[in-house]
C-alpha cells in the first residue's frame, strides 16, 4: 500500500502532512523503488556493509519495500553485507572515515576492530586540525572584514557630525557612536596579530600531522 493511500478520510494539504508524518513516509527511505523490483540484494548488502551500517538496517529496507509488497532477500543480502563489511573494517578505511570527520561505527570484529578504531583516531586528529585551520582562517577574514566596515563607519559618522542643523543631543549620540566605533577598531586590530600567531601554529600542526600520517605511508 502506498503513503496516500493510508488514512482516506483525511483531504486537502493538511490530510497530505499528518499522513506523512503519521507513516513516516515523509522521510527518505532506504533503497529505492527500482532497487526494490531490481532484487539485487546482495549489492545493497554490500553497500551498506562498506558504509558501516549494521546488518539491521534490512529492516529499514523491509519498510521502504512493504509499499510495494516486496520482501529482501535476507541470505543474499548478509552475504553481501559480509563482504562490504570486510572492506569497511580495514585500517585504511578507518584513517579515510576519521579524515572526513565521519562517525565510526561499532561493526567491526573483534579481530578487526582495535585497528580500526586505532587508525580512526589518526584520521579523527588530522580533520580536527584541518577544522582548527578552517575555523581560525575564518575568524581572520572576519575580523580584516569588519575591520574595513568599521573604516566606512568611521567615515560616515565624521561626515554625519558636519550636517547643519543637528541638535546636541543628536551630536552627542554621534560622538558616542564614534568613540565606540574608534574602540572597536582597536580591538580588531589587536585581535588580527593573535589569529594570525594561532593560525600559523594550527596550520604547522596540521602539516606535521599530514607528514606523519599520510605522507610518511602510515596509511
Amino acid at each position: 500500500m502506498r503513503c496516500s493511500s493510508y488514512f482516506p478520510s483525511i483531504s486537502g494539504t493538511l490530510g497530505i502532512g499528518l499522513v506523512l508524518l503519521l507513516t513516516g513516509c515523509a522521510s527518505n527511505p532506504s533503497v529505492s523503488e527500482f532497487q526494490c523490483k531490481a532484487g539485487d540484494w546482495q549489492s545493497v548488502g554490500y553497500r551498506d556493509g562498506s558504509s558501516g551500517y549494521s546488518s539491521s538496517r534490512i529492516l529499514q529496507h523491509q519498510e521502504a519495500c512493504g509499499e510495494y509488497e516486496i520482501v529482501p532477500d535476507r541470505s543474499s543480502y548478509l552475504a553481501g553485507w559480509r563482504e562490504g563489511l570486510d572492506e569497511y573494517c580495514t585500517a585504511q578505511n578507518g584513517f579515510d572515515v576519521g579524515r572526513r570527520g565521519g562517525r565510526s561505527n561499532s561493526v567491526c570484529s573483534a579481530n578487526d576492530y582495535m585497528d580500526f578504531v586505532a587508525a580512526y583516531s589518526d584520521g579523527r586528529d588530522l580533520y580536527e586540525a584541518g577544522r582548527a585551520v578552517r575555523s581560525l582562517e575564518n575568524q581572520l577574514v572576519a575580523a580584516e572584514r569588519r575591520l574595513e566596515d568599521i573604516k566606512h563607519e568611521i567615515v560616515g559618522v565624521t561626515t554625519a557630525q558636519l550636517e547643519p542643523g543637528l541638535s546636541a543631543e543628536e551630536r552627542l549620540k554621534l560622538v558616542v557612536v564614534l568613540e565606540s566605533l574608534i574602540e572597536e577598531r582597536g580591538e580588531v586590530k589587536d585581535s588580527i596579530p593573535v589569529i594570525q600567531t594561532e593560525l600559523a601554529r594550527s596550520r604547522d600542526n596540521y602539516e606535521r600531522l599530514n607528514t606523519q600520517l599520510t605522507v610518511a605511508s602510515r596509511y
